[in-house]
């Protein structure tokens, strides 16, 4: 059974922002999407309290992963973040140990580690709300 809900994926390749949609429409996701950290706050700004989590590239051109993570701490929008990136999570945990993070996914990742980050990430959500 795949889990339903509203994600966006921020992700400035386009072909990994392509192959991440196709995956999260196969588990059943709505997908808004978002190719750079200033695209994701506009939709951010707008939906955040429908979206029920993002996916998050570390590392983009303009506005990076952790810059798009310290906008939304200062604007007090509350989404779960499932960081992206082809670093190793040991080294992503030290770099972010002053951000939430609600789960990580090194790439390139397959369907299945996908879904269960995704199913983890919502169902730690779902019991704090």
């Amino acid at each position: 059974m795949s889990l339903a809900g509203l994600v966006l994926v921020v992700e400035d390749e386009d072909p990994v922002r392509r192959y991440t949609v196709s995956l999260l429409d196969e588990l059943g996701f709505t997908v808004l999407q978002a190719s750079d950290g200033t695209e994701a706050l506009a939709v951010l700004r707008e939906r955040s309290t429908e979206i029920g989590a993002m996916l998050l590239d570390h590392s983009m051109p303009g506005l990076s992963g952790e810059e798009v993570l310290a906008e939304l701490k200062r604007e007090g929008l509350t989404v779960p973040v499932v960081l992206t990136s082809g670093y190793d999570r040991t080294s992503l945990e030290r770099q972010f140990a002053g951000h939430e993070i609600a789960g990580y996914l090194q790439k390139p990742f397959r369907l299945e580690t996908l879904d269960e980050t995704l199913r983890a990430v919502l169902a730690r959500s779902a019991q704090a709300s």
